[in-house]
């Protein structure tokens, strides 16, 4: 092989060197971005955790105490206030039955209590917008109330669906995945150590 061969040769090789370095820091390159763009994408998942977090707790907290969270002259906070005084007196009405039955009823006489009728079952905030947990939770921790658990249900009479309010044993009724999230960020800022999803 001549020496102008043997150049052209090393040359070949060189260039195919510099082109395969290139080729290899290109590959590193793109390793490191797609490290970065995991990196922003985790950042961009944990702040919206943590949004959809504050978001929860600052519902609940007015219905924790709807006129400091809300403000004393605050139509909302009278609002708020008026459903809790509802669903807290459906909840002992409901109570005050199953105690009569109980104490007076046998399992031949009793009182069939299905539903209890509520104003609450005819807002949307509460029959399709979500807001009902908030309730539901105000209920448990804040009135101690762990024994019945009050849902929304839609019933058809007459070819005609309404909602109707039913209390269901606490022990048994499985929660939605999203309530459960509402629930472990009130038990982990306002209740910790409550328990309710054991």
């Amino acid at each position: 092989m001549a020496k102008r061969d043997k150049r052209q040769v090393a040359q070949a090789f060189r260039n195919f060197s510099r082109i395969f370095t290139r080729s290899t820091q290109a590959q590193d390159d793109s390793a490191l971005n797609i490290d970065r763009d995991d990196e922003l994408l985790q950042k961009k998942i944990n702040s919206r955790e943590q949004e959809y977090m504050r978001a929860i707790l600052s519902s609940y907290a007015k219905y924790m105490n709807p006129y400091r969270a809300l403000g004393k002259n605050s139509r909302e906070a009278a609002v708020i206030s008026g459903d809790e005084d509802n669903l807290l007196r459906a909840y002992n009405l409901f109570k005050a039955v199953n105690e009569a039955n109980r104490k007076i009823g046998d399992s031949e006489t009793f009182i069939n209590i299905g539903f209890v009728e509520s104003p609450l079952t005819s807002k949307q905030a509460y029959t399709s917008g979500g807001e009902f947990i908030y309730l539901q939770c105000w209920l448990i921790y804040e009135q101690g109330a762990r024994d019945f658990i009050p849902v929304i249900e839609e019933v058809e009479e007459r070819m005609v669906i309404t909602n109707r309010l039913r209390f269901v044993p606490l022990r048994t009724f499985s929660f939605s995945f999203q309530d459960r999230e509402v629930i472990r960020a009130v038990e982990e800022a306002y209740h910790p150590g409550a328990g309710l999803l054991r």
